[in-house]
């Protein structure tokens, strides 16, 4: 077993019992598996977001009132957290992606601890391409839940009439507005010392 990277198309026995990459076909088709499976890895980072807004129901309706609350509501799965507005067979099925997600992470992490130079450079090269595949798209979905959990609050029965009633009539916020409500600018005054 190798301690440092080396150049050879001579695996032998790949991470399981009876593999055995010993031609250069072989060798080759495995750069090539793995090639791929780097490129499934960031595709289905994708789909684990999607999967979680698939799977808690959430509100992200606005308003110029509702912004002037300041609590953010949280709808996360934890010791303190509501679980009934979960879809369950969306969060089993969540929860079988994220196991073939870890899997497949720690498969390529394996491989790569061959010190191998062609099959670090087969995966590394897997991952640019679908990061550069599918990473816009991943950015985007990435911002969008960022904007959504700000938008999120946390109101009682007559802020909720009252965005009812704010989205009946199609107003809308103003950027500045909403940064205005948002943000706070704090002073601090020392004493002068002589």
């Amino acid at each position: 077993m190798h301690m440092w990277f080396w150049f050879g198309s001579n695996l032998g026995e790949f991470l399981l019992p009876g593999y055995y990459v010993t031609t250069t076909a072989s060798f080759f088709c495995t750069c090539l598996g793995l090639f791929a499976l780097a490129i499934l890895y960031e595709s289905m980072k994708i789909l684990q977001i999607k999967l979680k807004q698939n799977t808690v129901p959430q509100s992200t309706s606005v308003s110029e009132g509702s912004c002037l609350l300041s609590k953010i509501l949280t709808r996360s799965i934890g010791p303190n957290a509501s679980i009934e507005g979960i879809r369950w067979p969306a969060w089993c099925f969540q929860v079988f992606h994220w196991s073939i997600h870890t899997f497949l992470s720690y498969l390529l992490m394996l491989a790569v601890m061959t010190y191998n130079v062609y099959v670090n450079v087969a995966i590394v090269l897997g991952g640019c391409l679908g990061y550069w595949i599918f990473g816009p798209r991943l950015i985007e979905l990435n911002m969008k839940q960022f904007h959504d959990k700000q938008r999120l609050l946390d109101c009682d029965k007559e802020c909720a009439e009252h965005i009812m009633n704010e989205e009946r009539r199609g107003s809308t916020i103003s950027i500045v507005a909403e940064q205005l409500v948002t943000e706070t600018t704090v002073e601090v005054h020392v004493p002068g010392t002589i």
